[in-house]
């Protein structure tokens, strides 16, 4: 099960990892879609949560300060899971509560696109709104009603439907 205990924990290994000072290692504990993804594995009661957690923390942060190799490309377009695969892999656990937790972050990322499309029109960055490949509203009711079919208030505690509609990535 996920407590704060556990996210003290893998937030230590990935700072220590990652070579973060005190600061850092503050804002990444502050970071409430950081602790999502370290939550999901630990809350579907994963086998070795903890390292499922430091696995996909790591790939996230790493993806936020390599965005050269991460950002959006059009093969991210398939669909919106696809854009979230390097932190999506699960081997055990109960799949609702991955899914939703998922749900969650790829209502996010949705929201967060929706949010750039005129600054990522302006600075020529690709974004899939903006070139038409991905129908955000459609989606995010999608999304909205899948994540509330399944009520979960522990990871509601962490992050929930309404912060994920603020489409705050980094924070």
């Amino acid at each position: 099960m996920f407590s704060e205990v556990f996210w003290e924990s893998v937030s230590r290994i990935i700072a220590e990892a990652f070579r973060m000072s005190i600061g850092e290692l503050s804002a990444l504990r502050k970071n409430s879609t950081a602790k999502l993804i370290a939550a999901i594995p630990a809350l579907a009661g994963c086998t070795d949560a903890d390292r499922i957690a430091v696995q996909h923390v790591a790939t996230y942060l790493l993806a936020e300060s390599a965005q050269t190799i991460f950002d959006h490309r059009e093969s991210d377009d398939t669909t919106l899971e696809a854009r979230l695969t390097r932190i999506s892999l699960f081997p055990d656990g109960e799949r609702k509560v991955i899914r939703r937790g998922m749900n969650l972050l790829l209502l996010t990322m949705l929201c967060g696109y929706e949010q750039s499309v005129v600054a990522d029109r302006a600075k020529g960055v690709y974004n899939p709104i903006a070139s038409g490949s991905w129908d955000s509203e459609k989606e995010k009711a999608r999304l909205v009603r899948e994540i509330r079919s399944f009520e979960l208030p522990e990871m509601d505690e962490i992050f929930d439907v309404q912060k994920a509609l603020e489409g705050k990535w980094n924070e």
